[in-house]
């Protein structure tokens, strides 16, 4: 590190020696996960994917090792500041900074907007690489005829079309999280991270300001997503989706969303990893001190203050229903029983909890946030009891596409359970007596409800039903 900020000043620049200083002030934190392959005694068996023709070619000549040895995946960390060179630094301070100096479309951007979203040798934890050199190469072609040389959201644009033939896929034969940034153009396929990563490091190496989001859970659908922001020349994030959506087009918004996060290269002093060891944090995205919250900028938002009955933790977290479990989401500082959680997405229902340090134990009772804002808890009334007719027909239609499959179908037994006292309790088991309908008895009126078939998916929602009408209301 002393060797990167001599040769800054000896070369007298004050911004590349500034740039320097902010990497190396936020270099902490910052690592690789790696994957490596041992065969039965333990020892590494070494598997180079781009000495490949392509990559069908690496997935035979894998399979054909596989096929030879026992092959057992290791996941290693490597943290930057181990094994960082002062020269890989230096390059990379360098070419950052002639693309956002000598570039048109990278005049507006002040320097806080370089350093954070030009500036950084990585994104996420993806193998740590030369790489600016190569992807300025592979798509600098993409910053001719611009209409508006000055307009960085156009070139984006463009360098998006010019990222030709990268496919979603969910799973690869090599178990890492991440494909580094040659990897990336070798195997030209990806998870959501890695799609969002390849379009990342072709707009930083020519400029262009460009960051990661993501929410950890989609707060009343299935899984989770991640995408991008550039930056236009006015200093407003302008969502993307990796290679596939354009800026202006694409809005994550479809679906409804709790929480919103921006991955950073500085540290976030107010991040729960800035205060409390990784081994006490549940969520692994929560164990980063490289995240800032940014609900704000893409749905309404409201807190969410709750008092618990009896707490000793001094940090709560607040979850949603995804996949067939409650999901960490965020946290707070919990002061006299007292806790706000800022900045939530609205029409969701959210359950509050407290980390054991090996398991979540949730509250009674969950809370809904409806469109305005409003907060109910959803406490199970047991003294208005109601039949239910419950049947996908009559659910309350809205603008979002969440993901619930659940059907109902002649002669299946469904099971209606309920949330209350912290856990899900079975109500009710009926068989269906027709297509699309299925009616339940005695059913508690506020409460909460999730309805699996004797086959359960994982995929069903959890609902509420208006005591009069039997309409239903996915979250």
């Amino acid at each position: 590190m002393d060797k990167v900020l001599d040769y800054f000043k000896k070369k007298g620049d004050t911004d590349q020696y500034q740039a320097a200083l902010f990497l190396i002030a936020n270099i902490d934190g910052h690592y690789s996960s790696k994957n490596i392959w041992l065969d039965k005694s333990g020892k590494e068996v070494f598997f180079n994917t781009t000495k490949f023709a392509d990559i069908e070619e690496a997935i035979k000549g894998f399979q054909k090792l596989k096929d030879s040895i026992v092959l057992t995946p290791k996941e290693i960390i490597i943290k930057d500041r181990d094994i960082i060179e002062s020269s890989f630094l230096i390059k990379n301070i360098e070419l950052a900074y002639q693309s956002w100096k000598q570039n048109p479309w990278s005049s507006s951007y002040d320097f806080k907007t370089f350093c954070e979203y030009i500036l950084p040798y990585r994104s996420l934890t993806e193998p740590l690489e030369d790489w600016r050199s190569e992807y300025q190469f592979a798509y600098q072609k993409s910053a001719t005829n611009l209409s508006d040389k000055n307009d960085p959201v156009e070139l984006c644009s463009q360098i998006i079309k010019d990222i030709k033939h990268f496919d979603f896929v969910t799973s690869r034969f090599d178990p890492k999280q991440l494909l580094g940034p040659s990897e990336l153009l070798f195997w030209r396929q990806g998870n959501c991270p890695d799609l969002a990563n390849v379009a990342l490091f072709a707009c930083r190496s020519l400029g262009v300001a460009v960051t990661f989001d993501f929410t950890p859970h989609y707060a009343a659908s299935s899984n989770r997503h991640f995408w991008n922001t550039v930056i236009d020349n006015k200093g407003v994030h302008v969502p993307f989706n990796g290679n596939q959506d354009l800026p202006y087009i694409y809005s994550p918004n479809h679906r409804r969303m709790g929480k919103v996060f921006r991955s950073t290269f500085s540290n976030q002093q107010q991040s729960l990893a800035a205060i409390l060891p990784a081994n006490q944090i549940p969520e692994p995205f929560l164990r980063s001190k490289n995240i800032l919250d940014v609900t704000s900028e893409y749905v309404p938002v409201s807190d969410l203050n709750y008092v618990f009955d009896n707490i000793s933790s001094k940090i709560a977290y607040i979850n949603v229903f995804n996949r067939g479990s409650w999901n960490t989401i965020d946290w707070a500082k919990v002061v006299d029983k007292k806790t706000t959680f800022t900045n939530m997405g609205r029409n969701i229902v959210y359950l509050p909890g407290i980390y054991d340090g090996s398991k979540m134990i949730f509250e009674k009772y969950p809370i809904l946030i409806d469109t305005k804002g409003k907060q109910t808890i959803l406490k199970p009334d047991y003294g208005v009891l109601y039949t239910a007719n419950l049947s996908r027909s009559n659910e309350i239609k809205n603008e979002f596409k969440d993901n619930n499959p659940l059907q109902i179908i002649k002669g299946e037994k469904y099971t209606l359970f309920i949330w209350n006292n912290g856990n899900w309790q079975v109500i009710d088991q009926q068989i269906a007596s027709a297509d699309d309908l299925v009616s339940f008895l005695k059913i508690p009126k506020n409460g909460l409800f999730l309805m699996a078939s004797s086959k359960p998916d994982f995929f069903e929602r959890i609902f509420t039903v208006d005591t009069f009408t039997s309409q239903i209301t996915w979250y």
